[in-house]
């Protein structure tokens, strides 16, 4: 799920968004967190192995067949962030007869709303983005990544360290000494 998150000079709250900002050192942690992500993937039946394969024939610099998709998963009702919204549905439709064509559609939403979440912090005065880190299981996929650049328009790649929990024991280890 998109969780966009930056580090700013100055903090960046709106409780109506679930925007928050954490102190770290003489900056900030500023982000929010949306309902929207790869659950829908799971949900679209698509495999890990299947993902792996179909990424491969998406041109990511291509537009995709279907440019409206918001990926809410269908056992959602409502959104946070960037679009709050407590009657929010996803939107996966048209489907195109393409799987291949279906993924694209699919990852261009998800980079769209995390496009949508850093503009967000923007808007409410985050510092400027000026480079994406990531991880997760999406940090695996290229296609993906090369996707999300195009959009947020700022370099992005796979971070050193892929573990979500490395960067909890890094704060914790910030924290402690």
């Amino acid at each position: 799920s998109p969780h966009p998150r930056l580090l700013s000079d100055v903090p960046a709250d709106d409780a109506s968004t679930g925007v928050y900002s954490h102190r770290l050192g003489d900056r900030w942690l500023v982000g929010g967190a949306s309902n929207a992500g790869c659950a829908v993937l799971r949900e679209q039946g698509f495999s890990g192995d299947e993902l792996a394969r179909l990424s491969e024939e998406i041109d990511p610099l291509a537009q995709p067949p279907c440019t409206d998709y918001y990926p809410l998963s269908s056992l959602v009702v409502g959104e946070r962030f960037p679009r709050p919204d407590e009657n929010a549905v996803g939107v996966l439709e048209p489907v195109p007869e393409s799987r291949a064509a279906f993924l694209h559609c699919i990852l261009h939403g998800i980079a769209k709303v995390e496009t949508e979440g850093y503009e967000a912090l923007a808007a409410l005065g985050a510092s400027e983005l000026r480079r994406v880190l990531t991880s997760g299981g999406g940090s695996q996929n290229a296609q993906w990544t090369v996707m999300r650049q195009a959009l947020l328009g700022v370099p992005t790649s796979r971070a050193a360290n892929i573990d979500a929990a490395y960067g909890a024991a890094l704060l914790a280890a910030r924290g402690a000494g």
